[in-house]
Order: structure tokens, then C-alpha cells, then sequence
């Protein structure tokens, strides 16, 4: 996903051609536990491998289909399979 637009506090990612996904801080106490991503194609293992290049910490499973993960700023995210039903109640 490109980065189309940051700023100190909104982040607008390309997903596509003709759509996007935002997410904007904002001030109080707000919170969102994560937020996710079902990818065509995912390889776990291989989105693993990335991030242990970056350093960045993720959940120790070994699920093929979907794990969490911290990204640089802090944020829980979870990345899927794209048929990946989680467990949404």
C-alpha cells in the first residue's frame, strides 16, 4: 500500500487504483485495540521474514492464515488471508 498522503497525525494508504485507507489520531482518550488487512496472495511466513528484517515485533504463532503485529508508530495490526473469517462475534 503507497502512502498518498501523512502528516504528524493522518495517514491515507492507496489500496488500488481508486480507493484508499485512512486513519486520522485524534486528541483524547480514544482507542483502537487493532485494525487488519485481508491481502490477496498473503504468505504469512513471508510477511514474517519481513518483518524481522524491520525489527518490528509480532505474535509468536506460526498461523498461515493471519497474526498481529506493531508497526513503527505503535499500532496492533493484524494482516489475513483474504478468506480469513477471524473471530468476529
Amino acid at each position: 500500500m503507497p502512502l498518498k498522503q501523512h502528516s504528524a497525525k493522518t495517514h491515507i494508504l492507496g489500496v488500488g487504483d481508486a480507493c484508499f485507507f485512512g486513519i486520522e489520531q485524534g486528541d483524547g482518550q480514544a482507542r483502537v485495540d487493532h485494525y487488519d488487512f485481508g491481502i490477496a496472495g498473503f504468505d504469512a511466513d513471508g510477511v514474517r521474514a519481513k518483518l524481522t528484517k524491520l525489527n518490528l515485533k509480532f505474535d509468536s504463532g506460526n498461523s498461515k492464515e493471519s497474526f498481529k503485529f506493531f508497526d513503527p508508530d505503535g499500532f496492533h495490526v493484524q494482516v489475513n488471508a483474504p478468506d480469513y473469517v477471524g473471530h468476529v462475534s
